[in-house]
């Protein structure tokens, strides 16, 4: 299987984050990506068999779940990026990183760490603000 784009740069979003063994978050979620979409950020969702996980591309945002050998992965929620307006990171016992939706219900998914969730809130804001990833 030829590397595309879209799954090239949804593998180097992926290892910035401290990951659990999950191989379906490698494996699986590539497939509900388009080939030539580029991935700027992703955060893994609680760890376990069938993790979610937000993914911020420069086309849309999704949440996407692991679905397990005998299913594929599929697509929660997806937006298209103008239509994000917000993201938030509140840490405690059960934080949650909440995206805000501008027609819609906001997206929120428990991470699987603080350190990656305040990351992932910080970056996903200045790609809010101004279209690309921080320096």
């Amino acid at each position: 299987m030829t590397p595309t784009r879209a799954s090239m740069s949804y593998a180097t979003a992926l290892n910035r984050n401290e990951l659990f063994e999950s191989p379906g978050l490698r494996r699986d979620i590539p497939a509900v990506l388009a080939p030539d979409e580029e991935v700027l950020l992703v955060l893994p969702g609680v760890g376990g068999d069938f993790p979610d996980v937000m993914i911020a591309t420069d086309r849309r945002f999704l949440l996407a779940s692991v679905a397990g050998p005998l299913k594929k992965a599929k697509v929660k929620r997806e937006v298209p990026a103008r239509g994000i307006t917000g993201v938030e990171y509140r840490p405690g016992v059960f934080s949650r990183v909440r995206v805000r939706v501008a027609d819609g219900r906001d997206v929120r998914m428990m991470p699987h760490r603080e350190a990656d969730a305040e990351r992932f809130a910080t970056e996903f804001a200045h790609v809010i603000r101004t279209g690309r990833l921080p320096s």
